[in-house]
């Protein structure tokens, strides 16, 4: 019985995701175009000063905001 049980909430849970990912990407996308620009002049500041600076830290989280900001423009534009 809890087989079944943990059988039905997998699948449960595997129907579910399609439409919570739709429901998600239609909210980012929608809050894209205001949210871009200041994403890529966050992250380009964090690099340029964590290169200044020689924080790694600063360059890495920069550059993965640009990296982000960079798939999100690929995924959204594919």
């Amino acid at each position: 019985m809890l087989v079944v049980l943990v059988c039905v909430a997998v699948l449960l849970g595997l129907l579910w995701v399609p439409v919570l990912g739709d429901r998600l990407y239609g909210f980012l996308s929608e809050k894209a175009p205001k949210v871009a620009p200041r994403m890529f002049l966050l992250g380009l500041g964090l690099l340029l000063t964590g290169l200044v600076v020689q924080a790694w830290i600063l360059e890495c989280v920069g550059a993965c905001l640009i990296g982000v900001l960079v798939l999100g423009m690929i995924l959204d534009n594919y």
